[in-house]
């Protein structure tokens, strides 16, 4: 069984508590319109080119197997129909300009691999699973295991929309779940994500029994302009976590970033939130307020970068 991974990020403060190591699966089971890692939507490998590093030597075209590489003008175009996410390219290329996303590990190999960093972890660093959704793919709790096997602390975050018998097979080895909860009303839900959120409830509520025995439960909302970020919302979801009594340990209201504007272009997909700006602070005080207003839970914290008043942000 092996796993395919689209990157693996070191020194991470922002995938759980402490300094973590995030391995980022490949395909996932929403298609949230404002995804901020598209690289990890698809199942399957993706070639992403990058044009600054690129000295338009024409290896990569003459090691491809298929014929899906062509420069147009100084433009390299990716015939994505023909690529097979050999990643020959990314081997021959002598300016690291082209990168795979996709690269297939076993689970004991890409645990070697997340540990090589746990001198670094501390009394409560680790390793996270994210993605894409890890848990879509099987191979993903025998890396659990094989991580809690070291003693490593072990992170899932997850859209909920799972399997529950994958959740269930993943939990023990799990120490501090990550989940997501967006929007509660479910007809807005399938509008924003492509999926109503009966699953991802259901889920939510076999997690917090869960966390009711000892395990640690992060419940994470992103604030989306437009979409998420409406005081009715946040209020809805902060009654649903204060209904789990002391489950939930934090709640993190993540406000919405546009950095991700280059992976969208680079892996010629569209971006409805391409020119949308981030919150400014007054808003995301607003619905931090709202959030704290309900009570949920005893940590709440606003995370993500915000603007000033009067500034813009392209």
């Amino acid at each position: 069984m092996e796993v395919i991974i689209s990157d693996i990020q070191r020194m991470s403060s922002e995938d759980g508590p402490g300094l973590r190591v995030t391995a980022f699966f490949k395909g996932c089971s929403l298609r949230c319109e404002w995804c901020h890692n598209p690289e990890c939507i698809a199942f399957h490998g993706e070639l992403i080119w990058n044009e600054n590093r690129c000295i338009r030597c024409g290896t990569c075209i003459g090691v491809c197997p298929n014929g899906c590489l062509a420069f147009d003008a100084d433009t390299l175009k990716i015939d994505r129909a023909k690529c097979v996410a050999c990643f020959r390219c990314e081997d021959a290329c002598p300016g690291a300009a082209l990168e795979g996303k996709g690269k297939a590990f076993t689970p004991e190999k890409l645990c070697r691999e997340l540990v090589k960093d746990r001198a670094y972890f501390g009394t409560d660093g680790g390793v996270t699973l994210s993605g894409g959704e890890a848990l879509m793919q099987p191979g993903s709790v025998e890396v659990l295991q094989c991580l809690k096997s070291r003693g490593i602390q072990t992170a899932v975050d997850t859209c909920g929309m799972v399997p529950a018998e994958t959740l269930e097979r993943a939990l023990p080895f799990t120490d501090i779940v990550l989940y997501d909860i967006k929007v509660l009303d479910n007809g807005l839900h399938e509008k924003l994500t492509g999926c109503g959120n009966g699953t991802i409830l259901e889920n939510f509520d076999l997690v917090c029994r869960w966390a009711e025995k000892g395990g640690r439960l992060w419940v994470r909302t992103p604030l989306i302009p437009g979409a998420t970020d409406s005081p009715g919302n946040i209020e809805k979801i902060g009654a649903l976590i204060k209904s789990k009594g002391a489950s939930v340990e934090r709640w993190e209201l993540c406000a919405f970033n546009n950095l991700c504007r280059d992976k969208y272009r680079r892996l010629n997909i569209p971006w409805k939130y391409r020119e949308t700006s981030l919150l400014t602070e007054s808003e995301a005080k607003r619905l931090a307020a709202a959030a704290e207003k309900t009570l949920a839970c005893a940590q709440i914290r606003l995370t993500g970068a915000t603007m000033k008043e009067g500034e813009t942000n392209g």
